[in-house]
């Protein structure tokens, strides 16, 4: 029996619900993911690898829901009532799960194994992402009466791009500015809950009174209650100040009279940790004779500006990224305040690139280059652009995790890739291994013996003087110029070097491999790509290609301009867009599927290959390129999914199937181009992957269309 499909023609009001609750799915789904990879963010190691991790899990869980709703030929819309009450609430209970579990299962203040954080995100978001990835199939087979379908495949996508687009840009632009966590999912539910609540009062008045009194409670917890404050001091402890900004979690706790800052679940302020903010000021600035101006990129809490005011410059530029953090330091007096001290709340590289003053000393006091966006202050560009804006005498300090009793073989490359990028770009290069290892370069020559220079210069510490020879020891030094290694890569902005030997000594700290993730993961990946059919490859290939181009797109962004939250959420954005006019033109050109289908694979594999010619003509990328390329390039792969639907037909109930596809190939995206292909083989090789991929595609498409 073949079924005919006449799209949004009944009058039915509760098939008008169905599509509204896609819409509604949508937005949670989006809203939800984003959130979701802030709290992991938050109480993990905030790096690529976690945000690959989450999205993997999530895209993967909800393909296999889409899957198995495809033994569902018919649904009931009981079944549906309860899919959508679950979709509801299983965000709070998420939120509740990833914070209270966290200190259930792991001791406070251990760092976690990869595998530990993978396993974690499975258990805690399978629930959730397999409802929503059974959902939008499911939403068809409700829908599905007296063998004709009132919402077909392509008009399935196109409303769940409504979904996404609104998701995205709520979430981008809106919540996270004024919201926190708890707040945010209830907004998302309670769109849910009031299409699930109309439904019930066309279906079933008395559910209907029933479940409000459940909606009155749940608007309680999430608006009023003390629960989130709580869940999270189950990690924290005596939380006394606790920000949510675009750009992370920043919480202060206290504990008898002193403060400490967290950031991504890692303290980076404490009041009594003197010796950090001595080390990082006075080796620094007792090279310099006269100290004139100094720009502090990050780290101006506590004791910082002080320690710098010793020198008496005549000005100190303090940039940090986060307006939360410098509004939490003023808020506290954790910031001294001084005529001479102007704060800047901006990206360092994009203040340098706007600034044309030049500084006795640029200090930056950023954590371990663990993840791009903090690569970006360690690389061959920057250190070349941060020497433009230093003075002759002027030099540069940077810092890296050390532990001084042992060098493992992958810290002695970490050590070596940052001290030979500096040698590119400066003459001179001293180590100097206090609590943490610190990098002095210069045209100049860099004293070692600091506490000699500092009594020089009359200058008081409490820590660096009398602890230093027992610290910076001749063995010490000895040991860090043999760790040196001459034939090592240069760390460059394409090829981010550095970021692949962090992932590597984060799998060697705990003596596991990524083999047994590699070997399993293309295990998987080949098993699923030999059972599926031609018109799905052509929708995985689609997807991959999708999530691994906006990766890039945010990269080189992040590059060329810095990291403004606004813009990459816009490039975020502007991929989604993109999907809804696609999905719509699909849908108008189905009746030619097959010509099309060849016809947005040849524009595809074009765009692609332009985004590697053009970059290697020329790095200068006008902005609004950023939005339109990500448009153009949804745009064409949004035709491609109800073109496909045609293809299969839709008397084969092709939305499942189509939607694994997608998902599949965008999770394999996102971990294939984000942990192995940029850090391990640079920006360009990533982008002829998955220009290769796209290939194997299109002549899959030749053959379809022949």
């Amino acid at each position: 029996m073949h079924i005919r499909c006449k799209p949004l023609k009944r009058n039915n009001a509760a098939d008008k619900l169905i599509a509204a609750s896609i819409i509604a799915i949508g937005i949670s789904s989006i809203v939800n993911q984003v959130i979701t990879i802030r709290e992991f963010l938050s109480l993990f190691y905030g790096n690529e690898i976690t945000i690959s991790a989450v999205i993997f899990c999530w895209l993967t869980i909800g393909a296999i829901g889409s899957l198995c709703a495809r033994f569902f030929k018919r649904g009931s819309l009981s079944s549906f009532s309860f899919l959508l009450f679950l979709i509801a609430i299983l965000p709070l209970a998420q939120i509740l799960l990833i914070r209270i579990l966290r200190s259930a299962f792991f001791p406070h203040g251990i760092s976690l194994s990869f595998y530990n954080i993978l396993a974690y995100v499975l258990f805690t978001t399978f629930p959730y992402c397999f409802a929503i990835g059974f959902a939008l199939p499911y939403c068809q087979a409700v829908s599905k009466k007296e063998g004709e379908f009132f919402i077909d495949t392509g008009i399935l996508y196109c409303l769940d791009s409504i979904g996404d687009i609104t998701g995205g840009i709520l979430a981008s632009f809106v919540f996270v500015y004024f919201l926190k966590p708890f707040s945010i999912i209830g907004i998302t539910s309670l769109i849910t809950f009031f299409v699930l609540e109309i439904l019930l009062w066309i279906r079933n008045k008395k559910l209907f009174f029933a479940s409000l009194l459940f909606v009155g409670f749940f608007i309680w917890f999430v608006f009023s209650s003390p629960a989130e404050k709580y869940s999270l001091s189950l990690h924290y402890g005596n939380i006394v100040a606790y920000e949510e900004s675009p750009y992370g979690r920043i919480v202060v706790t206290k504990e008898k009279d002193q403060y400490t800052v967290w950031e991504s679940s890692t303290p980076f302020y404490s009041q009594k940790d003197i010796a950090r903010a001595e080390e990082k000021v006075h080796y620094a600035l007792c090279q310099l004779d006269s100290v004139k101006d100094v720009l502090l990129i990050s780290g101006g809490l506590g004791a910082t500006i002080r320690e710098i005011e010793k020198y008496h410059p005549l000005h100190i530029d303090y940039v940090e990224l986060d307006p939360s953090v410098t509004k939490i330091g003023l808020k506290l007096k954790l910031i001294p305040e001084a005529k001479n001290l102007s704060i800047i709340n901006t990206d360092g590289r994009r203040y340098l690139r706007s600034t044309k003053k030049r500084y006795s000393a640029i200090i930056v006091d950023l954590p371990d280059p663990d993840t791009f966006q903090i690569n970006r202050f360690f690389t061959k560009e920057f250190f070349m652009l941060a020497k433009s804006h230093l003075t002759r005498e002027g030099l540069i300090c940077v810092k890296m995790k050390y532990y001084p009793n042992y060098i493992s073989k992958v810290r002695k490359r970490k050590i070596s890739i940052l001290y030979n990028t500096l040698k590119c770009c400066f003459r001179y290069v001293e180590l100097i291994p206090g609590t943490e290892l610190y990098f002095l370069a210069g045209d100049r020559p860099i004293y070692t013996d600091i506490p000699r220079r500092l009594n020089k210069l009359h200058i008081k510490t409490l820590y660096v003087v009398p602890y230093f020879y027992g610290n910076v020891t001749p063995d010490r030094i000895r040991l860090l110029k043999k760790a040196i290694l001459s034939d090592t890569e240069i760390n460059t902005d394409f090829r981010p070097c550095l970021v692949k030997v962090v992932f590597q000594e984060w799998f060697k700290k705990f003596n596991t491999s990524p083999f047994y993730l590699i070997f399993s993961l293309t295990s998987l990946l080949f098993l699923y790509l030999v059972f599926i059919k031609r018109e799905e490859y052509v929708l995985f290939s689609t997807g991959f290609s999708l999530m691994g181009l906006e990766m890039l797109c945010i990269l080189l962004f992040q590059i060329l301009y810095g990291y403004v939250y606004l813009k990459v959420g816009a490039i975020i954005t502007a991929f989604l867009i993109g999907l809804f006019p696609g999905s719509l033109v699909g849908i108008k050109v189905r009746k030619s599927a097959k010509r099309y289908l060849l016809i947005t694979e040849l524009l595809i594999l074009a765009l692609l290959i332009s985004c590697p010619l053009y970059l290697s003509i020329t790095k200068n990328i006008p902005k609004i390129l950023f939005l339109l390329y990500p448009f153009i390039f949804s745009l064409i792969c949004g035709i491609q999914f109800p073109v496909l639907a045609q293809i299969i037909g839709e008397e084969k109930s092709p939305a499942s199937r189509l939607f694994a596809s997608d998902l599949i190939g965008a999770s394999f995206g996102t971990v294939i181009i984000g942990i192995v292909a940029i850090p391990f083989f640079g920006l360009f090789s990533a982008l002829l992957l998955i220009i290769t991929l796209k290939i194997t595609s299109l002549l899959i498409s030749i053959k379809k269309s022949a």
